[in-house]
Order: C-alpha cells, then sequence, then structure tokens
C-alpha cells in the first residue's frame, strides 16, 4: 500500500468512507480505495455516491481473488480521481452543513 490508499473496514459506514475519500481529496489528486469482501458494498456505495456528486471519477476499478493459508480472499481496488470541481463541491456542501448546525443550535435555544 502507498500513501495514496485507503483500506476500507467491514465496520466503516459508505458516510464514513465518503468522508474519509473527501479529506484525503483535499491534499491529493488521487486516491485507491481497497476493501475486502466483506467491505466491498460500502466501498462500491461511497465511490459510487461522490461520482454521482461530482467529486470524482472512476479512474480503475479491479477485482482479485488469492488464496491464503487454504482460504479465498477476494479484494476490490477502486482508484478514484477528484474532478476539476471538487474544492467548489466541498466548499459549498462544508458551509451548508454549517448552516443547518447554526439552525440547528437556534432551535434548540428557542425550545
Amino acid at each position: 500500500m502507498s500513501s495514496t490508499d485507503l483500506r476500507v473496514s467491514s465496520y466503516e459506514s459508505p458516510r464514513k468512507i465518503m468522508f474519509l475519500i473527501k479529506e484525503f481529496l483535499l491534499k491529493n489528486n488521487k486516491i485507491v480505495v481497497f476493501g475486502t469482501s466483506n467491505s466491498a458494498d460500502n466501498c462500491a456505495k461511497a465511490c459510487q455516491t461522490l461520482v454521482r456528486f461530482g467529486y470524482v471519477t472512476y479512474s480503475d476499478i479491479k477485482t482479485s481473488t488469492e488464496i491464503e493459508n487454504n482460504r479465498r480472499l477476494t479484494y476490490i481496488k477502486i482508484t478514484l480521481t477528484k474532478t476539476k470541481d471538487f474544492e467548489k463541491l466541498y466548499k459549498e456542501n462544508e458551509e451548508a452543513k454549517k448552516k443547518m448546525e447554526e439552525e440547528k443550535k437556534k432551535n434548540e435555544k428557542n425550545e
């Protein structure tokens, strides 16, 4: 694994994976997301959502199977590249989240 790799656990939600990918891509142009058979669906969901929202594009998708200690291990490897609109989308999303948090705090004070 290199410094552009993110290994995903089966315990991580697609939302958390998306957050980690976006944070990493603030300083990098490309990321490789790895998952095992147990985490492949969450990897795919997170990556597909980021593609659909325009943050990234797919550069490569590979699957592999290895035999280790008489056990079959299946992996998915998704390479993503950030789009030219990444920074703009990221900033807009952060501003929207901040505004929602402020409104939530304001509503809690009024109750």
